[in-house]
């Protein structure tokens, strides 16, 4: 050696002074005008050789050393090494020229046992390599980072200086060499809230590669060797008691399975194909559900692979199913998973440690909270209360569940008063239908207060007024596409539901009430025409393109699995439901209300006011005066043919509706705005056919 270094730890694995390092980077404690070498062993020890310069030299010790106090990497696809010391007090970073071959064989002597529990795994790299990971979204792209490479309790891991910020079960991932001393993986996972295909791994020399690749084949045969995207997460359900158990869960295009985190036990497998298969949730929190494997409660600390598992086709079409199908996978107020189904003698609740059978006249009570953190639905018996939880769609469905099969111990003789009481609930169906969407927007313009009696006024600051001009300029255009549906799509659906209750043929009378209702209907236009002026006096008032702005998006505000619109398709094609989210974006458009302005918005608030206090009540009782003569006529015909069955749901989810609000984000209740409207109508002076 060069340099007389005393008393040596260990076999050397690196001396710069045989492979001098091009150029040092950085160093505090050492010598001004001095230069430096470093010896690295396997003991592990790291000695810094400081010439001095003018003054002695100084041999500096770390022993032993462990990583990242020392961290030695080979970047540049493992050619280069890099090095970066701190020893009490001194800090010396320092980096290589390419490396030959007889100094990277050198460094694998060191065998990475600068990780402290580098004798525990069934593979480490000698130091921390080259990776470079393979992004889903940009496969040309080729950020490489440098991280120790290894294989430990069935998973393959890249630790970086402690931390783990990638990991695979071993046998969920494809390998194979890729030049002397690269390998291919091929794998899905997460690394800094992007998805992996898998990565490429540059381990040095053909060693080093032979001896990962036979560890990791060798392991891979140890349980499924299925390769899909996986991410850690825990569950709850597949274990007696009440315990959350980690595990991997891997996405495949026809699996979800669930594996304990060494890879050798498969815990669940639902096969995505299977039409039993049940999923409803959130993209942190989701219950999944076939008759197999029971109910199980997954928590999933990545909002990626949640949203993964959410754009998968076959298990939204699960979800899709679950809302219709009857049985529920949702979770008690604890967290224990279970499944609630439905017999004509009562409703079953099973899970783990959970059997209950729940006769329907034995229920006192059913009451959904949707505007909880997580929504719940309290069931009450006459022996005891059971609250679960879920997304408000699901409460929703299973609340409609419940109702339904309760009115179906009603006898065939009762069909006409069924059907009598669900048109008059259909008044509280139509008045939301058409109207509420006016007041959701105008809720949404007033912000935190609840009294939708209240008038909108101009704000005092220039961002809250920002903030109004953009909701009401998008609420607006909303508006006249939701009414648009009504005069074109209510009627025709309006016909197709009661076609449903009825065990015949579609008769000719049904299909002419079509063009009744349209005609009942068209007073409507007058709201429509009302709201495309003051959208045109809008426009005028303030820049800003309708086609620019972020459009509305049910499936950007709910996370839940399923639909967002459960029973009301007019007004799922309205974007509406979302405008309040424009509320929170303000900022981060251009509008602007400026003083010269401040009249003409005064003046569109004024009858934006009008037309929601006076205009719109008007309205509403000219509409359903039109309307309701119609529909107890159609319920009286429909009570010759109609099936029980059908007239139970209709009544039971009519009844469910104006309990609810219409969407994600919808603070206020269809029923509260039902009510509303119907309040300030029969507070009118004015003749209520006045103007129409």
């Amino acid at each position: 050696m060069a340099v007389a270094w005393g008393a040596v730890r260990g076999r050397v694995v690196f001396d710069s002074s045989v492979h001098p390092m091009s150029r040092e980077q950085q160093s505090t404690g050492f010598s001004w005008t001095g230069t430096r070498s470093v010896l690295v062993t396997d003991w592990p020890a790291v000695y810094v050789h400081d010439t001095g310069g003018l003054g002695n030299a100084v041999v500096s010790v770390l022993d032993p050393a462990t990583d990242p106090d020392a961290s030695i990497r080979l970047v540049d696809a493992s050619t280069r090494l890099v090095a970066d010391l701190r020893l009490r007090g001194q800090t010396l970073s320092l980096t290589s020229g390419p490396l030959d071959p007889p100094a990277l064989a050198a460094l694998t002597g060191l065998h990475g046992r600068l990780v402290p529990d580098a004798a525990a795994a069934d593979f480490i790299s000698p130091c921390a390599i080259s990776i470079t990971p393979h992004y889903e979204d940009d496969p040309g792209e080729a950020a490489e980072f440098a991280a120790y490479t290894v294989v430990a309790g069935g998973r393959l891991q890249l630790r970086d200086r402690g931390e783990v910020p990638l990991e695979w079960p071993v046998n969920r991932i494809a390998v194979a060499p890729r030049g002397p001393s690269a390998v291919e993986v091929r794998g899905g996972a997460l690394f800094g809230g992007r998805f992996l295909s898998g990565a490429t791994l540059h381990l040095a020399t053909p060693l080093v590669r032979d001896a990962f690749l036979k560890v990791v084949q060798a392991a891979a045969h140890t349980g499924p060797g299925t390769v899909g995207t996986s991410a850690p997460v825990t569950i709850r359900g597949l274990t007696s008691g009440q315990a959350q158990v980690k595990a991997d869960c891997v996405l495949s295009d026809d699996a979800l399975e669930f594996q304990s985190p060494d890879g050798r036990q498969v815990l669940a497998a639902f096969d995505l194909a299977d039409p039993h298969l049940r999923v409803a949730g959130s993209a942190e929190r989701f219950v999944v559900f076939s008759p197999v494997h029971g109910p199980v409660a997954v928590t999933c600390g990545s909002r990626e692979f949640g949203r993964r598992l959410h754009r998968h086709g076959k298990l939204h079409a699960a979800a899709e199913r679950t809302l219709a199908s009857g049985v529920f996978p949702v979770e008690l107020s604890d967290g224990r998973p279970v499944a609630v189904a439905f017999a004509a003698d009562g409703l079953r609740v099973r899970g783990p440690e959970v059997g209950l059978h729940i006769a329907y006249p034995s229920i006192r009570s059913v009451e959904g909270d949707p505007a909880a953190p997580r929504p719940t639905l309290r069931l009450t018996t006459e022996r005891s209360d059971l609250t679960v939880v879920a997304q408000a769609e699901l409460i929703q469905a299973l609340h409609t569940e419940i109702r339904t099969w309760s009115h179906l111990d009603a006898a065939a003789g009762q069909i006409p008063d069924l059907l009598r009481a669900a048109a008059g609930l259909e008044e509280d169906y139509l008045l939301y239908t058409i109207f509420g969407p006016f007041y959701e927007l105008h809720a949404a313009l007033l912000g935190d207060t609840a009294d939708l009696a209240t008038p909108v006024t101009l704000p005092d600051s220039a961002e809250s007024r920002s903030r109004l001009a953009a909701v009401l300029q998008i609420g607006l255009v909303e508006l006249q596409r939701h009414l648009d549906q009504v005069a074109f799509v209510l009627p025709a659906f309006i016909r197709h539901r009661d076609a449903l209750l009825l065990d015949t043929d579609e008769p000719e009378w049904l299909k002419q009430g079509e063009a009744a209702l349209r005609a009942a209907l068209a007073p409507t236009q007058r709201a429509a025409a009302e709201t495309g002026q003051l959208a045109a006096q809008v426009s005028r008032l303030i820049d800003l393109d309708p086609d620019a702005l972020p459009k509305v998006s049910y499936a950007g505000a709910a996370m839940s699995l399923g639909a967002a619109a459960l029973v009301n398709p007019v007004f799922a094609v309205s974007g509406l439901s979302q405008a309040y989210s424009a509320r929170n974006q303000g900022d981060q458009r251009k509008s602007q209300v400026t003083a010269q302005s401040e009249r003409g918005w005064s003046a569109v608030l004024d009858r934006w006011n009008s037309l929601v206090s006076g205009s719109l009540p008007v309205l509403s009782y000219v509409v359903t005066e039109n309307v309701f003569p119609l529909r107890w006529a159609a319920a009286g015909r429909l009570a010759e043919t109609a099936a029980l069955p059908g007239v139970a749901r209709r009544l039971a989810t009519l009844d469910v509706l104006r309990r609810y609000p219409s969407g994600p984000g919808i603070r206020l209740r269809r029923g509260e705005i039902a009510d509303h409207l119907r309040a300030a109508r029969d507070a009118l002076s004015t003749p209520r056919f006045a103007d129409f």
